[in-house]
């Protein structure tokens, strides 16, 4: 594995344990037992907490950016649009770690960075659903839409990573779909 790879490796195995047990769960012992290695591996990437949790919002936003480059190919705007809010969705298990993991950095945000990355995520969500929004709704209705359709997202999320049990991927999209129709985007194709 080069280094690279060893970094996502290790910042996964940590988001993993966010997920698991939150922010107080995650030290460099519990790091490298989750990578059934010593904690000198751990340390040689990252020499202590704040380093880690800063490089786990810098992998966050880089898998983020790549995955928003797939979503814009491709469907015209109604299409991007329902691609775009299932993509905010935590509709498989590694979705639903992923978010509980992100969840479990909130109580972080007194860290300059963690604080950042999340008013730059709520911002950029926002952004996202305004630009998809602009050739189907007057732009009067868009901050408004973009209120129901980001609330909408978050709740879901909440709710799945909460009880993952109760909110499949299914029911995740039927709230959505009723959000969208909500909005009276007339030309959206269900």
């Amino acid at each position: 594995m080069d280094s690279a790879e060893r970094r996502i490796a290790i910042t996964s195995a940590a988001v993993r344990i966010l997920a698991r047990g939150g922010s107080s769960a995650l030290t460099l012992r519990s790091l490298a037992e989750e990578l059934d290695g010593s904690i000198t591996l751990v340390t040689h990437f990252f020499s202590n907490r704040n380093d880690l949790f800063a490089a786990i919002v810098d992998d966050m936003v880089a898998s983020y950016d790549a995955e928003l480059a797939e979503l814009e190919r491709g469907d015209d705007a109604p299409g991007r649009l329902r691609r775009l809010l299932q993509w905010m969705l935590p509709l498989t298990a590694e979705d639903i770690e992923r978010e509980a993991g992100r969840i479990a950095l909130i109580s972080m945000r007194d860290d300059a960075n963690i604080d950042h990355f999340f008013v730059a995520n709520e911002r950029r969500a926002r952004e996202l659903l305004a630009s998809h929004l602009e050739t189907l709704l007057p732009q009067a209705k868009i901050p408004h839409a973009v209120d129901v359709l980001r609330s909408a997202v978050n709740g879901i999320v909440l709710s799945t990573v909460e009880h993952p049990d109760i909110w499949s991927p299914r029911r995740q999209l039927d709230v959505i779909e009723t959000a969208i129709q909500s909005l009276e985007i007339s030309h959206v194709p269900a």
